[in-house]
């Protein structure tokens, strides 16, 4: 930038920036004050605004304009001097009427009576000793920084370093000088003041002004609620006409007092009469020409300091200073935000946030803008924003304003953004380090325990059974020994990828020392023989799991398990782990690659049904498996059909239950062949019969299991059957479940008028025990509704009972489906249910389960 652009864009800036943030705006009242009033002003020692001269007299700039004030409308001033706080004190209870030197805060305001125009406008600053390096807020970490006790600074600065987590050591002090004193005596290490007195008596402390300047104020005469309006109306209209007039005592005592630099504030006054005295002759002298000269050039060279001053300091603070447009276009940017855009500032007045951010970026910070300029309130943003040509995320901490500019304009918006980005970075990369494992990427030993003692809250924790399970690799000092730690270290990197990829994401899977990891699994029920399963489920993956892995070297590995199962009832983390890591002990006891549970009852009805799985997955192929089939009458008693029910004959065990092995046949998967085998058998004895005319005519219902019926191939191993054996479909009956029929309704249906469209007919089983949603009943193409046994048993003798039976056999009908009722034992009943509409039954009454060869002998 040229050295003319350079000079239009600092007048431009101090003739926008400056004067609303450092000198003065005047608006006024009308009302006129009594004369010969006596005013009672406090005094506390805050040169060179305000300060007590040696006969105790009001000194500063704030008090020798109110003197003049007061002179101009006859008021007698009485001093009364105190420190600050004791001032505000005295204001409050009436002792004292004016106070100079008091910066506006809401606060404040709510305590004491402010007229309306500012007298002056300031800011505040931290200052140092010449040989310390603070540069920024985050510098102020574990330092010791001396405010007035009670001021805006302190206030202020509370706030902003409580927000960044900045650990401050406070010294409170009673004036800016006592707290220069105390850095320059080792006592603190920075002084916030205010920036008048600290460019006026930094150099004489031997302190130096740091780049952090904040909290613009506004200056006013502060006045006891107590002193009439009419006094403050007052202070505005003289005020507002000496700022009308250039040549007021106003202007004359503010260029004296900036002409003033380290000087010291305990000159007599009478001295600095006598010298203008001398002046005015020597002025008179040379004439009223070279007066009027030296002036202007001493306002000039004094203006283009300033200009130089503010536009240095605006350059050397660590921010983002910027003033936009209220049509949001930059209208001014200091050497940072040039920086960041890596464009000179001449290129970027006058462009939006278009031009250098990302359309989602830009978006964001032009609600926000507006929000400030339409609300007309200061606001702290913090914003994440996208540069153009970039793909980091950049996180800024954002304070903005509206600006009035000038009179009658529209404001401006003013911004103060500070860049975290580094600073989150730091942050997440520590918190990485304290709480997950290095080797692995794995939570740590931390971060488990504290997931542990939320799961272990009895206020907080989560509903049901949760497990801890502990997976210990089996010898794996060996592979240390033998192969070196790098691949001892690899190895360990392998399982800990693979036991992620088999758990859910609300799982957590820490490593917990050299080759030991810990998993924690919540939410696996509300009954402890559910949760022990579906905990002993998860185990034996995990088993398979790292089972399956070899190192470069092809060693086998296998690993042992221990488990516990906890809810939030109060049991402790450490006792969790206790119990967990005794079970493992007793899985490496036994030889390794396997699992136990700490509670002994459970670990024997686990390994009871462990080995029940195992056995019945041998069952198909040792031939224990059998089909009984109990027949079906109509109301005349004739013989319509069977029911297959499928049976297991264990060599040791005996008669299993089907109520037992058929859900961990579902659970397992083992139901799809098993109930293959089952419709194989079927349509086998179908086809027998359809060459016997004495059973040609009768059907045999087969129950399809919901895992069974979803399988892709269903439709296709039906169809192959049928074709295999060359049964007739119409009298093949499938059974379905109310809750299959809920579950994926489409699908299901689309699956059921495949079969259909075959001749297979579909029954509906266990009515009224599911889900009783009537609307599959016209949707889905049914041919029979079956009543479970529940509702029979107790027909004769519950009147809730019979009337369900009564409403479903009408429900049935009035759709066109055969209803079947099931358990039917008593004559009795039979005779109801004949009465009622039903005319076809199955139960004991006509027959029990039995193997085909026996079926017709015993009925």
């Amino acid at each position: 930038m040229s050295r003319m652009q350079s000079n239009r864009s600092t007048k431009h800036f101090k003739r926008y920036v400056l004067w609303p943030f450092a000198l003065l705006t005047l608006s006024g009242g009308s009302a006129v004050a009594q004369a010969d009033l006596a005013l009672r002003v406090g005094v506390y020692h805050n040169p060179p605004k305000l300060f007590a001269g040696e006969q105790g007299q009001i000194r500063g700039v704030l008090g020798e304009l109110l003197e003049a004030m007061a002179q101009q409308e006859q008021w007698q001033l009485e001093s009364v001097h105190c420190d600050f706080q004791q001032c505000l004190t005295l204001l409050e209870q009436g002792e004292i009427d004016l106070l100079p030197d008091v910066a506006w805060s809401e606060e404040r305001a709510r305590r004491f009576a402010f007229h309306n125009e500012p007298v002056m406008h300031s800011w505040s600053q931290l200052y140092q000793a010449t040989d310390s390096r603070v540069e920024a807020i985050l510098d102020l970490e574990q330092r010791r920084v001396a405010v007035v006790d009670g001021s805006i600074q302190q206030s202020y600065l509370a706030a902003v370093t409580e927000r960044f987590d900045i650990a401050v050591t406070w010294l409170p002090v009673d004036s800016f000088a006592a707290g220069f004193q105390a850095v320059a005596s080792g006592e603190a290490d920075l002084v916030a003041s205010n920036h008048l007195f600290g460019d006026w008596r930094a150099r004489d402390y031997g302190l130096r002004e740091t780049p952090i300047i904040f909290q613009p104020s506004r200056l006013f005469y502060a006045a006891s609620p107590l002193l009439s309006a009419d006094v403050l109306e007052r202070i505005d209209v003289v005020l507002l006409g000496w700022k009308d007039d250039i040549n007021s005592v106003y202007y004359e005592t503010l260029s004296a007092w900036r002409s003033q630099s380290a000087t010291t504030n305990l000159i007599p006054y009478w001295v600095w009469w006598g010298v203008g005295f001398l002046v005015c002759i020597l002025l008179a002298a040379v004439g009223a020409s070279a007066l009027l000269r030296r002036r202007v050039a001493s306002n000039r060279a004094k203006l283009s300091t300033n200009e130089n001053l503010l536009t240095t300091i605006l350059d050397s603070v660590d921010a983002y200073i910027y003033i936009k447009t209220p049509s949001l276009e930059y209208r001014y940017v200091n050497r940072q935000i040039s920086e960041l855009f890596q464009q000179p500032s001449d290129q970027i007045l006058g462009k939006r946030d278009e031009a250098f951010f990302d359309s989602a970026s830009a978006a964001e910070m032009a609600e926000v803008d507006q929000q400030v300029l339409t609300s007309g309130k200061k606001i702290t943003v913090e914003e994440h924003n996208v540069l153009q040509g970039e793909d980091r995320v950049r996180t800024f901490l954002s304070i903005k304003m509206p600006l009035e500019m000038a009179p009658g304009e529209a404001p401006c918006l003013c911004g103060i953004s500070t860049e975290l980005t580094e600073y989150l970075e730091m942050q997440s990369r520590t918190h990485h380090l304290a709480f997950y494992d290095a080797l692995t990427g794995l939570p740590n030993r931390r971060l488990l325990l504290e997931s542990l003692a939320e799961a272990t809250n009895p206020e907080g924790g989560p509903c049901g059974f949760s497990a801890v399970l502990i997976i210990d690799l089996d010898n794996f000092r060996l592979v240390n020994d033998i192969q070196g730690h790098e691949s001892g270290d690899q190895l360990l990197i392998n399982v800990a990828q693979h036991l992620k990829q088999q758990l859910s994401e609300d799982a957590t899977v820490a490593r917990f020392s050299s080759d030991e990891f810990v998993v924690q699994v919540n939410g696996l029920g509300e009954r402890q023989s559910d949760a022990a399963a579906n905990a002993e489920r998860l185990a034996r993956q995990l088993l398979d799991t790292v089972a399956q892995l070899r190192n470069d070297r092809a060693l086998p590995i296998s690993a042992s398990i221990g488990i516990t199962l906890f809810d939030s009832a109060g049991q402790g983390v450490n006792s969790v782990l206790q119990q967990a890591d005794m079970a493992l002990q007793q899985a490496k006891a036994a030889g390794g690659n396997t699992l136990r549970f700490f509670n002994v009852d459970m670990q024997t009805s686990v390994l009871e049904r462990a080995s029940l799985e195992g056995d019945l997955h041998q069952a198909l192929a040792r031939d224990e498996l059998a089909l009984h089939y109990q027949v079906q009458v109509d109301h005349q008693g004739a013989t319509t059909g069977v029911e297959a029910l499928l049976r297991w004959y264990h060599p040791q065990r005996g008669w299993v239950s089907p109520g037992t092995f058929i859900p961990l046949a579902e659970e397992n998967g083992l139901i799809v062949p098993i109930g293959y085998w089952v419709l194989q058998c079927a349509c086998e004895q179908l086809a027998k019969w359809s060459h016997q005319p004495a059973y040609a005519g009768l059907t045999i219902s087969v129950n399809v299991s919901s895992v069974q019926f979803q399988q892709p191939e269903f439709v296709r191993d039906v169809e192959g059957l049928l074709a295999q054996t060359q049964a007739p479909p119409g009298r093949l009956v499938l059974e379905v479940t109310e809750s299959l029929l809920m579950r994926e309704p489409t699908r299901v249906r689309n699956t059921m008028l495949k079969l259909r469209a075959q001749g297979i007919r579909f029954a509906l089983d266990d009515f009224g025990t599911g889900y009783s949603s009537l609307s599959y009943l016209k949707r889905l193409p049914l041919d029979e509704l079956k009543i479970d046994q529940s509702f029979i048993r107790e027909l004769l003798t519950d009147k809730t009972d019979a009337a369900i039976v009564d409403t479903t056999i009408l429900l049935a009908v009035s759709l066109g489906l055969t209803v079947v009722a099931e358990g039917v034992e008593k004559k009795e009943q039979l005779d109801w249910l004949k009465g009622h509409g039903c005319y076809r039954y199955q139960g004991y009454l006509f027959g029990r389960p039995t193997p085909i060869e026996y079926l017709f002998e015993t009925y």
